[in-house]
């Protein structure tokens, strides 16, 4: 009776042992499955931050020759008005100066 005992304590030792090493390989199963999961979507991340990388490094680009080209077009309008400014003056005085040297010469003739 107490062999039959004892063969039964066995026997569920052994299931309870088989049943711990699935329990161990299911684990290690999903533990590896994990791991390559994770590096999957960090490998994912990766190539994403790269590409998000250089969309932004182009609209930085973008952007900075827009204002640059603003720049250009204000100092362009700013220049102009300055060269009709001094065309004026210079009209001006150039009519000055004729009238100086018609009075001149009339005046010497």
């Amino acid at each position: 009776m107490v062999c039959e005992s004892m063969e039964k304590v066995w026997e569920e030792l052994k299931k309870i042992e088989a049943q711990a090493e699935q329990i161990r390989s299911e684990a290690q199963d999903k533990a590896k499955k994990m791991v390559d999961l994770s590096q999957k979507e960090a490998e994912q991340l990766l190539s994403n931050s790269s590409t998000y990388a250089e969309e932004e490094a182009q609209q930085l680009y973008s952007s900075t020759i827009q204002e640059a080209n603003r720049n250009r077009d204000e100092r362009l309008k700013a220049n102009q008005v300055e060269v009709d400014k001094l065309r004026v003056q210079a009209e001006k005085q150039m009519e000055s100066a004729i009238g100086k040297v018609v009075n001149s010469v009339i005046g010497e003739s």
